[in-house]
């Protein structure tokens, strides 16, 4: 069989963007690096199977305009150049360098909605053959297109300032291919090694660096704070980390942002093991200077050093120090829900109205590890949803898989239920938990233990007693799905107890999944309802509740 494949039509797109495309014999065929549905390809098949092959696109022919139809925001968004089907412009894109990232802001908004509702209709076209009232509802719309981000990371390292995915307007000139060469592997002679590189990892290449001047998916302020320290930290003299060698100084730096707070948390994870006496100079002189940077001291409320000697390419691992430099360990984050009911019973109240009622604000502290949800005006828009769709909860919410509490808090506090018991794999998280529980008034109404879910009552038998008259089930799972003892678990459960279960899924393969196991012990469900949690992006929410 030949390695490439030319002139082939995305059908559509699956899971994980996944485009969905047919040989001439009928074989499928997988294909990754950003499929958009009715574009011509040209593929290299990188994997072959018995029913399909997996392939990469190396070069895109032609784009639907009915499907690409946005306008490019980001200055590093990068796409293959190809005719649009009617023959007209190509596609425009004023990146300097491409980061790979947010690939679906050539996508009109309303078209992102569309291929994501598409995505989860087809992983349920199977299941709902076994259950014809099931209803797929309307995706719900993120409050927020672009800047919405509160949370991210920036790796220094070295990498390209010109070559790969740009355009030198200037000069007339462009480069052929705007997607990674993924045939040839020649030198490039645009690519060149830089001291001065901090941004994302190259789409293909971890060890790679592309640098970065802003990102349209968090605030102005978190750009400024971003360009802001970037700036410093390259006059300082010290040199960025290099991931294939393990020399350097500067690794990463986190920006947390408290949406509804103003709040910033700026995480800088460095190296110091190859550091010399002049070295050690200069990260003096710089500390003293981020300290007395006017700007940094009025808009930083916690700024953290991490001191990371490991080899791998993370913040942290088990020998990592962090230390407060300056201010406090953490921030603080708030979810406003708003006409919230404290008494049970009315499922009417229209929680996702932000203009009119009471609102009910439930506070978090946000520390430099700590799990929240990345799009604070969207978890509150999903929890907001969760809330309606459950109704009225009496008596105990276990949540499974709790984090720092984000949801049962929020839910015991719009009246939601009377008791929380929360379980979570993360010590740390379950620390935090805590805290929010009892900033929020509700120290006395909760129990979090760190224990993983599957085996929550097996270490920890006694967590049973706990759990009088449940009303309500909470399931956030990993990207994996239901472990089957945790399904195990919920359905024991069941028969000593008549409650609601919400789930919750970033998923929607495993999801189908784990709603048959639990439909086969007796569940029923009626509704799923997907939520935009990242626009620009591929990734989906849905929420179901089963009874």
């Amino acid at each position: 069989m030949a390695k490439t494949l030319n002139r082939i039509k995305i059908d559509k797109i699956g899971y994980g963007w996944v485009g969905l495309a047919r040989m001439s014999d009928g074989k499928r065929i997988l294909i990754k690096w950003g499929a958009l549905p009715g574009s011509i390809v040209d593929l290299r098949i990188v994997k072959q199977r018995k029913d399909y092959v997996e392939a990469h696109i190396t070069h895109v022919q032609s784009l639907d305009p009915k499907i690409v139809d946005g306008e490019i925001f980001c200055p590093h968004f990068f796409w293959e150049e190809g005719k649009l089907e009617d023959g007209k412009s190509k596609l425009e894109s004023k990146h300097k360098i491409g980061c790979g990232g947010c690939k679906w802001q050539m996508l009109s908004y309303a078209n992102q909605l569309k291929l994501k509702e598409d995505i989860v209709n087809d992983a349920f076209t199977k299941i709902k053959k076994k259950l014809p009232d099931l209803f797929v509802s309307s995706i719900i719309w993120s409050p927020e297109e672009k800047h919405y981000r509160n949370k991210i990371e920036f790796s220094f390292g070295k990498y390209i300032t010109k070559g790969w995915g740009t355009r030198d307007k200037e000069q007339g000139t462009s480069t052929k291919s705007l997607v990674p060469n993924t045939v040839s592997h020649a030198p490039n002679p645009n690519i060149v090694l830089s001291d001065r590189s901090v941004g994302f990892h190259k789409q293909g290449e971890f060890s790679k660096i592309i640098d970065i001047d802003t990102c349209g998916l968090i605030s102005d302020e978190a750009n400024t704070l971003f360009a802001t320290i970037k700036e410093l930290c390259i006059a300082s003299g010290l040199p960025v980390y290099d991931q294939m060698t393990h020399q350097g100084f500067f690794r990463h730096v986190v920006i947390r942002e408290g949406t509804n707070t103003q709040q910033f948390l700026v995480n800088l994870s460095v190296s110091e093991n190859n550091l010399k006496e002049d070295g050690f100079s200069k990260w003096n002189t710089l500390m003293e200077t981020l300290k007395n940077d006017a700007f940094l001291r009025e808009k930083v409320n916690s700024f953290v050093i991490t001191y990371n000697n490991g080899l791998a390419d993370t913040i942290r691992n088990n020998e990592s120090q962090t230390k407060t430099f300056w201010w406090e360990w953490y921030i603080y984050e708030k979810l406003i829900f708003q006409n919230s009911q404290k008494t049970s019973g009315d499922t009417s109240s229209d929680i996702l109205n932000t203009n009119t009622g009471n609102a009910t604000e439930v506070s978090f502290r946000v520390s430099p590890f700590s799990f929240f949800q990345t799009n604070t005006l969207w978890a509150q828009q999903l929890f907001a949803q969760a809330m309606k769709m459950v109704g009225n909860v009496e008596g105990t919410i276990l949540d499974l898989y709790c984090g720092t509490g984000t949801i049962g808090i929020s839910f015991l506090k719009v009246g939601k239920g009377n008791q929380l018991v929360g379980i979570e794999i993360v010590e740390e998280a379950i620390t935090d938990a805590r805290y929010n529980a009892k900033i929020n008034g509700m120290e006395n109404k909760v129990v979090f233990l760190a224990n993983p879910a599957e085996k929550a009552f097996t270490q920890t038998p006694e967590i049973k007693n706990k759990l009088h008259n449940i009303g309500l089930v909470i399931i956030d799972p990993p990207r994996d799905g239901l472990h089957k003892n945790v399904v195990q678990m919920i359905c024991d459960l069941k028969k000593e107890s008549d409650f609601k279960l919400l789930y919750i899924s970033c998923n929607p393969v495993t999801m189908v999944r784990d709603i048959e196991l639990l439909i086969a012990w007796g569940f029923s469900i009626k509704e799923i309802q997907p939520v935009d949690m990242f626009p620009q992006t591929h990734h989906i929410e849905c929420i179901w509740v089963l009874t």
